[in-house]
């Protein structure tokens, strides 16, 4: 049988079967989307679920319980930890039912055909509880609550005044007339098929009785569902492959959770101990959440507040210029050199995303004293920034008088310097879009002899520097920071030909098939388990082995842009199982042990959810595979893409702008691929399509979309027809096959305590440290 060509009537009727008709991204309906979404419980299985209310508050259960978990969690303290619910005045049993996660809580089934629900509802700081009968019958819930004061009813609502340890007033409310039992148990007065119980709190009683009548007049729970379809679809990508489809899905949703509004716009960096807005943490987990979902007033939102936050005080201290790196109620501190750059940075990325020129002139105006800062405190004579051992991501210190790092990456740290390079470069974008000529020449020149002088003292030709010690000899220790070179310019920071070297020497050794390691497991220094008691503190092994879920992002960027999307999708795959089924249910660690355990699995270790771990997993399929960046103040859509082999097609939404969007499908076919493009919006765009040769080098084509009129790029070998005419590609980037060769993952060695050095002792790397022995 001949192979079917890309234009042929049978692979036509193939591509509508799978996305519509041509050019047209058709989304599942509301319950299909969370059909497919739904994370099933084993039975007995007690595995934590964590949702969020966008406000102040999360909540924490756990599968096939009534007792594990928080439960409703706030800084103001926790009342509501979880309930019960009747049906014909027999306890539904939990712990024997079929159970699923869903992303705003959870669904209970019931052999006997009743089923409970719970859902923390987004911005409402409330949460509804539902039960449901086949026939009907007399049903009821009963709150369990963690501390209560005294409770009164009228008017159809309950009210708990606080308990010792909370300050917030609970109000309970219902969708038909009930009667208060025993034990706060609200029960229907007549037989029904559905009860519905809200659960408001507020800082008054009149506060939380009125959120409670509101939500309890109509169905909240539908409310919510619709609200999380729309936020999760705004943005949608579907591919041939399922499991990793519903992975991205929970990752979007993660990362959502944890937009909050609690110190102004902000993002939470993990649960249960980082609920703050931390300046780092915030700005690499940006365009994961907020830029690759469509959410730009939120992205907005979160960066002009952070930008009041800027250290503006006279007279000017070291800090002048910086952006904190954690606003909480009891303090603002500026410890950290990366948190101003990398805003700057995702300041830069939301502009590129909106073309929003106004937003520019504010975020110029932040540019201005961070660079003088900066300038007059941290710069040496080559241009390069200085900065403290601790204030990179790398930022442990020891808990002694002089505070220690327990791994040292000062004065010059290899990403730091593509960060101050990538800051310049936009700040003096900012300044010439000002029409300030003279800042803009000046910075230009700047990041011109930082890029110069870091080539000249980072690499050797063979080996780059991690960091630069304070005597300037190069700390050539295997960890996985250098291959940021590849993720955080805008444009080429170091040769590409340097990049692919990074990527060679980085990848064999750091990369295991479920994560990276922060150091090499063969370096003297490096700790095997995260938390190991009996041999250190747990912030001795936090960067000196242990995974760190967000690194995972900038690898897979590093390993596409080279061609090498077939190995970062098999860590994709992998994390995307974790996503599904390790540790918190539907969302991701904040770390991983480098080894497994002797079974071959993985320990999840430090916060049990992290924002920057699932949005960089969102941001990937986005940015990366699919590979959309756009630039509207230069009125084009860019793609990158590097799309795994094992994607036969795929559709796509991809917003940006104000309320536009740029539809794609994918199919793979005949050794080429087709991609068709449709627009939606009323302006004209131009793709700029940047694609992958079959030995890896990069060829450019691009063309004119117009609004609603699909188009439609056949790619095959080198070469590119568009709607039936033939394209002259240009060259972009040449192949670097050769250099790096075959990429293979990291095999993980056995743990066995005397095979490592760190555990020949009790606290062998502090004694180095403190000893001023560490290299």
């Amino acid at each position: 049988m001949m192979p079917q060509s890309l234009s042929s009537p049978m692979m036509v009727l193939a591509l509508a079967c799978a996305f519509g008709s041509a050019g047209a991204v058709e989304k599942p309906g509301v319950d299909a989307f969370f059909a497919d979404m739904a994370i099933q419980a084993a039975p007995g299985q007690q595995a934590r679920f964590v949702a969020g209310d966008n406000l102040t508050g999360y909540f924490e259960g756990y599968t096939h319980s009534y007792d594990k978990g928080e439960g409703y969690v706030f800084k103001s303290g926790t009342v509501f930890h979880h309930y019960m619910s009747f049906a014909g005045g027999v306890q539904n049993d939990r712990t024997r039912a079929a159970e699923e996660v869903l992303p705003w809580g959870h669904r209970v089934r019931y052999a006997n055909g009743a089923s409970e629900e719970l859902a923390l509802l987004s911005k409402k700081h409330a949460l509804a509880l539902r039960v449901t009968n086949g026939k009907a019958a007399t049903l009821a819930l009963r709150p369990l609550l963690k501390t209560a004061g005294a409770v009164t009813q009228a008017g159809g609502i309950v009210t708990v005044t606080p308990g010792t340890g909370a300050t917030q007033f609970m109000a309970l409310a219902a969708d038909r007339p009930f009667t208060l039992g025993a034990d706060l148990t609200l029960a229907t007065q007549a037989p029904a098929r559905s009860f519905t119980v809200i659960a408001a709190f507020g800082a008054t009683p009149e506060e939380a009785s009125t959120r409670a009548r509101a939500l309890a007049g109509g169905d909240a729970i539908a409310d919510e569902r619709r609200a999380m379809y729309e936020a999760l679809t705004r943005s949608y990508l579907a591919t041939s492959d399922k499991e990793y489809d519903k992975a991205l899905n929970w990752a979007k949703a993660s990362a959502r959770m944890f937009v909050v509004n609690e110190y102004g716009a902000g993002i939470w960096a993990g649960l249960p101990w980082f609920r703050e807005n931390w300046g780092r943490d915030t700005f690499i987990a940006l365009p994961g959440t907020l830029l690759v979902s469509g959410e730009f007033a939120d992205a907005k939102a979160v960066l002009a507040n952070f930008a009041r936050y800027q250290n503006l005080r006279e007279p000017r201290d070291k800090d002048y210029g910086r952006v904190p790196n954690r606003v909480s109620p009891d303090e603002i501190i500026y410890n950290t050199v990366d948190g101003t750059p990398w805003m700057l940075r995702e300041a830069m990325e939301y502009i590129h995303y909106t073309g929003d020129r106004a937003f520019a002139a504010e975020m110029y105006k932040l540019a201005i004293p961070y660079v003088e800062g900066a300038i007059a405190n941290y710069v040496d004579a080559d241009g390069l920034l200085r900065h403290a051992a601790s204030d990179t991501w790398m930022d442990a210190r020891i808990e002694n008088p002089t505070h220690q790092p327990w791994s040292d990456r000062g004065p010059h740290a290899v990403e730091i310097q593509a960060l101050w390079h990538t800051a310049l470069q936009s700040a003096a974008t900012l300044a010439a879009w000002a029409g300030d000529e003279t800042r803009a020449r000046d910075w230009t020149a700047l990041a011109g002899k930082a890029q110069a002088s870091f080539l000249r003292r980072f690499w050797d030709g063979k080996t780059m520097a991690d960091r630069l010690r304070a005597d300037g000899s190069r700390d050539t220790r295997l960890r996985p920071n250098a291959l940021m070179l590849s993720s955080i310019p805008f444009g080429e920071f170091v040769p590409d030909a340097v990049q692919a070297q990074v990527v060679k020497r980085s990848v064999p050794e750091l990369l295991y098939p479920y994560g990276i390691a922060s150091l090499s497991q063969n370096d003297p220094y490096f700790h095997p388990r995260h938390e190991n008691p009996a041999f250190h503190h747990k912030d001795a092994a936090y960067h000196n082995g242990t995974i760190w879920g967000w690194n995972a992002g900038f690898t897979v960027t590093a390993l596409n842009r080279f061609g090498y999307q077939d190995l970062g999708w098999q860590l994709t795959q992998n994390i995307g199982q974790q996503i599904l089924g390790l540790g918190t249910l539907g969302s991701m660690s904040e770390n991983l042990d480098a080894l497994p355990r002797a079974d071959g699995s993985l320990k999840p270790t430090g916060t049990f959810a992290q924002s920057w771990s699932v949005a960089e997993y969102a941001r990937n399929a986005y940015q990366d595979y699919v590979g959309f960046r756009p630039d509207l103040i230069a009125d084009t859509l860019r793609f990158e893409p590097a799309i795994p082999a094992q994607w036969k097609r795929f559709g796509a939404a991809l917003p940006f702008g104000v309320d536009e969007a740029v539809e794609v499908d994918f199919v793979r076919a005949d050794g080429g691929e087709r991609w068709t493009f449709t627009l939606r919006g009323k302006v004209p765009r131009t793709v700029r399509m940047v694609y992958l040769n079959p030995d890896k080098s990069r060829s450019q084509v691009a063309f004119a979309l117009t609004p609603g009129k699909a188009a439609t790029l056949a790619l095959a070998g080198k070469r590119a027809v568009l709607d039936g005419r033939a394209l002259a590609p240009q060259p972009v980037r040449a192949s670097f096959t050769a250099e790096i060769g075959t990429l293979h993952f990291a095999q993980p060695k056995a743990y066995r305590a005397q095979d490592f050095p760190m555990l020949q002792g009790r606290d062998v790397l502090r004694g180095i440290v403190e000893r001023n022995e560490y290299r």
